[in-house]
C-alpha cells in the first residue's frame, strides 16, 4: 500500500474513509465536531483501489459505451485521470466539511484495497470512522459491509456515524453489558468535555462500582440509571428501551454483540455510536 500525506497528526486520530457521494460529506463535518470533542485529529483517506487499475490493463476487459458506442477497451490513462480528478474533488469537499471545526485535519490518497487502507493504518489509540451512506441502496452494497467488517477487525475503537443526525446535544448513553464494563469510563470522559450527563443502561440488578461514582463526581458528571437492557444483548430490545432517551452519542465496548449491533443502532437512532476498546480513555 502506498500513501502520500500532507501532514502527520501527532495525537489520537480519527481515521475516516471518505464517502463516494457528495451528499454524505455533511456526516464528515459532524465527525469533525466529534473529533474536536474527543481531542483528536482527523485523517481522511481517499482510497484508489489497485485492483481497478490492474483490471483496466487487461486486454480482455471492455467497457460498454452508451448511445450505440459498443464495446471498447478501457483507456487506462483516461481512467487514471478520472481517479485523480475524483481525489482532487474529495480533498476539496473534505476540507470544506471540516472548515468549521478547529481540529487538525489531513488528507491522504491511498492505493490498495479498502481492507488495507483501514487495517494497515489503524493502531489501538485510533478511532476508525465509518459513515453510513444516506442512499439506502449504498447501505446494502458489499463495499459498505466490507468497510464495516474491516473496521471491526482492527484493534482500534470504531465509531459508526449516521448519514443524518437527529441531534447534537443530549446525554451520553453508556451500554453496560457487565458491572465493570469500560464503556462507562469512556462515557464519563466524553460527558465531562461535552458538559452532558451520562445515562447508564445495564442488565437488571446491575450497580455502579464506587470507583465509577467517584470518577464521575470528580469529573463533575451526573450519572443516572436508564432503562434495563436484556442479557444477552438484543439490539431490537435495546432500541425499544432507548426510544425516549434523546441521547447525542452511544458508547459501547468492543465485543461480538456490540460490534454487530452498532451500525443498526446508529442508523435507527440517527446518532453516532462509539464502540471503544477497554483502554480507549
Amino acid at each position: 500500500m502506498r500513501a502520500r500525506s500532507e501532514r502527520e497528526p501527532d495525537s489520537r486520530r480519527m481515521l475516516v474513509r471518505l464517502p463516494s457521494s457528495a451528499d454524505d460529506y455533511a456526516a464528515v463535518g459532524e465527525a469533525a465536531r466529534l473529533a474536536d470533542l474527543f481531542g483528536a485529529t482527523m485523517v481522511a483517506r481517499f482510497v484508489q483501489e489497485a485492483e481497478l487499475a490492474d483490471l483496466a490493463g487487461l486486454p480482455c476487459v471492455r467497457e460498454l459505451r452508451p448511445f450505440g458506442g459498443g464495446w471498447h477497451p478501457i483507456d487506462a490513462s483516461q481512467l487514471t485521470r478520472q481517479i485523480e480528478r475524483a481525489a482532487a474533488s474529495a480533498r476539496q469537499r473534505f476540507h470544506a466539511a471540516v472548515a468549521a471545526s478547529p481540529i487538525a485535519a489531513s488528507f491522504e490518497v491511498v492505493t490498495g484495497s479498502v481492507l488495507d487502507a483501514i487495517g494497515a493504518a489503524a493502531n489501538p489509540d485510533d478511532i476508525i470512522v465509518v459513515i453510513e451512506p444516506q442512499n439506502p441502496a449504498e447501505r446494502v452494497t458489499q463495499q459498505f459491509s466490507r468497510l464495516i467488517d474491516a473496521a471491526f477487525q482492527t484493534p482500534a475503537a470504531v465509531m459508526v456515524v449516521p448519514g443524518r443526525f437527529a441531534r447534537r446535544a443530549g446525554p451520553i448513553a453508556a451500554v453496560m453489558l457487565r458491572q465493570d464494563d469500560p464503556s462507562i469510563r469512556s462515557a464519563i470522559a466524553i460527558a465531562a468535555t461535552a458538559k452532558e450527563r451520562v445515562i447508564a443502561l445495564a442488565p437488571p440488578g446491575s450497580k455502579l462500582h464506587d470507583a465509577i461514582a467517584e470518577l464521575a463526581a470528580g469529573a463533575g458528571v451526573q450519572i443516572e440509571a436508564g432503562p434495563c437492557i436484556p442479557e444477552p444483548l438484543d439490539v431490537q430490545s435495546l432500541l425499544a428501551q432507548m426510544h425516549h432517551l434523546k441521547e447525542r452519542l452511544v458508547v459501547m465496548s468492543r465485543g461480538a454483540d456490540t460490534d454487530k449491533g452498532a451500525p443498526m443502532i446508529a442508523s435507527r437512532r440517527r446518532i453516532p455510536v462509539l464502540v471503544a476498546r477497554a483502554a480507549a480513555w
